[in-house]
């Protein structure tokens, strides 16, 4: 019997005809579990940050402020997200994130390939790098680990520098923007296609430092997925 991977009840399948020639999907998650979290509508985002609007909107009042950077005014071409940040999702992440429970990771799985399907083509899928500290101490990276829990190829084009140890997570709106770029790219690149993968969009200072130092190296459109916003 399949089980909720968060909350481990068992999850009930409704047979279809269409089963008996195809093998079915089924969501890691129950009804009740995925009910709570709330999926940003695409009709009603800002187009460049996912960012949930009343309307479609090209672009919100951070990325206007974004437009204006002298360097990371057009280095991101678009990011997904797929639901809103609440509380619930929060608790999600913590686990998956700082309690290590890696496996629950997969709940994202179908949503992330549905993402990507909207951006195809695309060359390579690269994940954003932890501190090799932070790493460490956390066992896996979390970026890394939705990739490889949606059977999806991850290519490590960016390192992160050792000194940068500052948790984005920790400082405020204010010191994200004014953070140094950790990120520079392991290869140089040839107009290739990128997509970043990371859990969080925030500020969106991370992704674009990443996007920046992708550009850097001769990459064409960098755009992003994250599971939160």
């Amino acid at each position: 019997m399949k089980r909720c991977i968060s909350c481990h009840e068992p999850i009930l399948l409704e047979m279809r005809w269409s089963d008996l020639f195809t093998k079915q999907t089924i969501d890691p998650l129950c009804s009740e579990c995925k009910s709570v979290l709330k999926p940003i509508v695409p009709d009603r985002i800002c187009s460049i940050c996912s960012r949930q609007m009343n309307e479609k909107t090209y672009a919100c009042s951070d990325c206007k402020a974004w437009s204006a950077h002298p360097l990371y005014s057009d280095v991101l071409h678009s990011n997904r997200s797929i639901y809103l940040y609440s509380e619930e999702l929060k608790e999600l992440i913590k686990r998956f994130k700082y309690d290590r429970d890696y496996y629950l990771g997969a709940c994202f799985s179908m949503q992330i390939k549905e993402a990507l399907s909207s951006m195809a083509p695309y060359d390579f899928l690269v994940p954003i790098p932890m501190h090799p500290a932070k790493e460490k101490k956390r066992t896996f990276n979390q970026a890394e680990a939705l990739l490889a829990l949606s059977g999806l190829p991850c290519h490590h084009l960016l390192i992160r520098a050792e000194s940068s140890s500052s948790a984005q997570a920790q400082k405020n709106r204010h010191d994200r923007l004014l953070s140094q770029n950790p990120f520079s790219s392991t290869k140089k690149l040839n107009n290739q296609s990128i997509v970043v993968i990371d859990d969080l969009y925030t500020t969106g200072t991370t992704i674009r430092h990443a996007a920046y130092a992708l550009k850097q190296a001769g990459a064409g459109k960098v755009s992003s997925i994250t599971v939160g916003r």
